[in-house]
Formats: structure tokens, C-alpha cells, sequence
């Protein structure tokens, strides 16, 4: 049972995320991720992607649809919850296929719905652990403890590199241009369902539960 979470940065899909994977055990594949374990090996296309990442622009789909491909063909045996990924319908269209090709299918799509001014604030607010990469908002789901990862206990909180303003704004204008055909890509599909995702974080993982 394949899930997708799609929505604009900040809007909490990394969060929840994580309690899908704590309640149900789901394997958590997000592009995002699979991007900066890349860069981290500081290969050609790693630097490549990075530029990506710092300037706010989406990556080739060719790029992306080869990491994602060989990370769903690992994990072939696991209900995956896509985190970031597809980003265009013609992501949208790879997606089938592969899982075709792997005999799977997508079950459920959910939409968080959010407008752009809050976005602002969370991102702004966003801090990670560099240590396990756990992602916390200091105004919607900020630490137990201050400065404290919750996780694995490290002190080592920063903000990420691309949460600024200015490249903030690409990404949102990358996504409404971009992804947000996607919402009546999946409604057509009758596979598609919208979260208010301005509701605070356990609401929200209720809605999400509640639909499964």
C-alpha cells in the first residue's frame, strides 16, 4: 500500500511523515533526501543537484526519476510513502510505471493544503539536526527540550542552507508552476485527498489516519 504526500516546502510532510512511519511502518523514500545523500558523495551529479537546492530550482526529471527508481526497487517488498516526489505530472506518470513494473500500485495521494504567507513563517522558523537530520519547526513542532534533538539527543540544531526568503520563493513559485497540476492529476484519479494542513501537527496526523 503506496502512499503520496504532496505539497509545498514547509508544509509539513517530513513531519508527518515520521508518524506514519512510527504508527504504521511504512518506509519513508523522500527525494529530498535522496538528493543530499548524493551531494554528500560530491560526484558530478551531486554537484549538480546541489546548485539545484541552493538557487531553489526542481531538478530534472531524469535525475530525480533515476535515484527514486533504483531507492523503489530496494525497497520493493515495503509499503513506501513517497515524501517530495512526484513533483510534475510527468513524475507523476514515471511513478506508475515503475510501481507497474514492480507489480504495485498507488493507494491514497494526500494534498496538504496551505497558503503561502504561513509557509513564510515555517520555513523561516525550520531547524534540523545535522547529526540523524530530524526536521523541527520552532513555531509548530519545535523540540522537547531547546536546542535538544528529540531523537538522538544532539545539540547540534542548525537551519538549512536553502531557508531563506529569497529561495523560499522559488521553490513556491516552482511548485504552484510546477506540482500543483498534480492536485487534479490524482482527483481525476479519485485517489486524491486534501489536508488543511494549517491545523496543528496531531490534527493533522488525525485527518491523515482517518482517511487511510
Amino acid at each position: 500500500m503506496h502512499l503520496v504526500f504532496l505539497g509545498p516546502p514547509a508544509c509539513g510532510k517530513g513531519t508527518q511523515s515520521a508518524a506514519l512511519v512510527k504508527k504504521f511502518g511504512y518506509y519513508h523514500l523522500s527525494t529530498g533526501d535522496l538528493m543530499r545523500k548524493e551531494i554528500a558523495t560530491d560526484s558530478a551529479l551531486g554537484k549538480m543537484l546541489k546548485k539545484n537546492i541552493e538557487t531553489g530550482v526542481l531538478a530534472a526529471s531524469e535525475i530525480v526519476n533515476e535515484l527514486l527508481k533504483k531507492d523503489i526497487e530496494n525497497n520493493r517488498q515495503k509499503s513506501i510513502l513517497f515524501d517530495g516526489y512526484p513533483r510534475k505530472v510527468d513524475q507523476a506518470e514515471y511513478l506508475d510505471a515503475v510501481l507497474k513494473e514492480n507489480k504495485s500500485t498507488l493507494k491514497q495521494v494526500f494534498y496538504f493544503d496551505i497558503d503561502a504567507e504561513e509557509l513564510f513563517q515555517r520555513i523561516l522558523s525550520r531547524i534540523t539536526c545535522k547529526a540523524c537530520e530530524a526536521v523541527y519547526n520552532l513555531q509548530t513542532n519545535p523540540p522537547k527540550e531547546d536546542g535538544v534533538c528529540d531523537s538522538c539527543g544532539s545539540h547540534d540544531l542548525v537551519k538549512r542552507g536553502d531557508d531563506n526568503e529569497e529561495i523560499l520563493k522559488n521553490r513556491i513559485k516552482s511548485f504552484y508552476e510546477e506540482t500543483a497540476p498534480l492536485r487534479e492529476f490524482y482527483q481525476k484519479r479519485g485517489i486524491l485527498t486534501v489536508i488543511d494542513a494549517r491545523a496543528p501537527v496531531e490534527i493533522v496526523t488525525e485527518q491523515i489516519v482517518n482517511a487511510l
